[in-house]
């Protein structure tokens, strides 16, 4: 089987890396360490331009029907470009409210986003240090839904005019997914320290939020492992991306850095690490180019490849940073070098929707006993 890319994909990577080299870059990255997630409103619009939010939808609600296959190389493009924007919420978003929103939902929220009117995310947090489905709980009072509880981990929360995050009802029957609008009573913001200070995280507090019927998606709990399945591939696919822009810049620099006479390139320890960060690179690309494949056919092992591939590459784009940190020399982790940007933006994915240790325990638990231990729709492990 052949799993190039077709010219076809090339053009849409070609065309956002273009876009994203343009807009963002390190330049909006640093804009985004000081003025938070408002740089994202800078983004928006032209990410809807180029055709980039909502590509994955029918053409019915403004997209162009790709595949999470066809969309790896924007995510790609993403973390060459370190693009202050949260690409990956948004396109599980639209992926989870095609396939499972009622018309209702899919007509109010997908063309915004498609068109850039709403910056949807995602709570990942169960405020338990993990991503299952605990932290709320609703309640019917007077004939309503009421939400109460917190989710950590939410990106770009404050410019956000859509957040999904499970919930657990007993009367509802289980968990099911709920579509929050900031700014509502009963939703609270807090924001979070971050060592990327270019993807602020935010917490989220609900107190009573009053939750329409059409605002429940299910069923919960299997849409949620989707989300987090199609979540894993495309951050792996970004911190490949992370780690490719961050590579180049290396090999740039030790070819004109001169010490003892000559490039620092010469010597053989910088030739063995920068072989060694090569082929980590090539191998983290196949492991993500067969997740993604798995993913968008919706096979029954796409999560333990996403896994996999999540593992990898986050090990591999912080060995390949902390690399690039060792051979910039000290000066790679001041404010004059935007190598540590990259070396931040790495170390952020490695650990966004569980560390490679966490995950290689799911796989390895997945591999022997045949199932995964995604949790009990609680939030709590098996």
């Amino acid at each position: 089987m052949d799993f190039s890319y077709s010219d076809e994909q090339f053009m849409v990577y070609d065309s956002a890396l273009g876009l994203m080299r343009r807009e963002a870059g390190p330049g909006l990255c640093r804009d985004a360490y000081r003025e938070g997630a408002g740089v994202a409103r800078r983004l928006v619009g032209k990410l809807a331009d180029q055709g980039i939010l909502g590509g994955n939808l029918s053409e019915a609600y403004g997209g162009s029907h790709l595949t999470l296959l066809d969309y790896a190389l924007v995510f790609e493009a993403a973390g060459q470009a370190l693009l202050p924007f949260p690409l990956a919420e948004s396109y599980v978003v639209t992926a989870i409210l095609e396939s499972w929103g009622d018309n209702q939902v899919r007509e109010r929220w997908l063309p915004a986003i498609a068109a850039g009117k709403t910056i949807p995310t995602i709570a990942w947090g169960d405020g338990q240090g993990g991503f299952e489905t605990g932290g709320v709980q609703s309640v019917k009072r007077q004939g309503r839904i009421r939400l109460f509880g917190r989710r950590t981990f939410v990106p770009f929360a404050e410019v956000a005019g859509l957040v999904l995050t499970p919930a657990y009802s007993t009367e509802i029957g289980g968990v099911f997914l709920a579509l929050l609008e900031p700014g509502r009573p009963g939703l609270a913001i807090e924001p979070l320290q971050s060592l990327d200070g270019s993807y602020p995280m935010a917490a989220l507090s609900l107190d009573g939020y009053a939750l329409d019927e059409a605002d429940v998606v299910r069923p919960g709990a299997e849409a949620w492992q989707r989300a987090r399945t199609i979540a894993l591939a495309a951050l792996a696919q970004e911190a490949l991306g992370v780690a490719e822009e961050v590579f180049r810049l290396t090999l740039e620099y030790v070819k004109v850095r001169e010490q003892f006479g000559g490039p620092v390139g010469r010597f053989q320890a910088v030739k063995h690490a920068a072989a060694d960060d090569y082929l980590l690179l090539e191998s983290a690309r196949v492991a993500n180019r067969y997740a993604a494949w798995t993913v968008s056919e919706g096979d029954s092992d796409g999560p333990l490849y996403a896994k996999l591939a999540k593992a990898y590459a986050g090990d591999m784009a912080r060995r390949v940073t902390g690399d690039a940190i060792q051979l910039h020399g000290g000066i790679a982790f001041t404010w004059d070098s935007d190598v540590h940007l990259y070396f931040k933006r790495a170390w952020r994915l490695a650990s966004q929707l569980g560390r490679s240790t966490d995950l290689r325990e799911q796989m390895a638990r997945r591999i022997i006993d045949g199932r995964f231990e995604e949790g009990d729709g609680h939030g709590y492990s098996l």
